[in-house]
């Protein structure tokens, strides 16, 4: 890996592991799973998760972003 948290090298692990991931596959799965972080942490009786709930909306726009360039194209 070249770059830290390339997600196109993630996609080629996981298509390596039988897992073919699509872009717009991957576009729902971290979309729900980041707003089920968000949810969840307040429940939960870690202040950990807090602080990653706390930085994920202003993460989420750049690793969409980011999920969007995997088949290197824009849309």
């Amino acid at each position: 890996m070249k770059k830290a948290y390339d997600l196109k090298v993630l996609g080629e692990k996981l298509k390596a592991k039988g897992l073919e991931v699509a872009e717009d596959s991957l576009k729902v799965l971290v979309a729900e799973t980041l707003d089920w972080v968000q949810e969840s942490a307040p429940l939960s009786a870690s202040t950990v998760d807090d602080y990653a709930a706390m930085a994920i909306p202003f993460m989420k726009p750049k690793i969409m972003e980011a999920i969007d360039k995997i088949d290197g194209q824009v849309g």
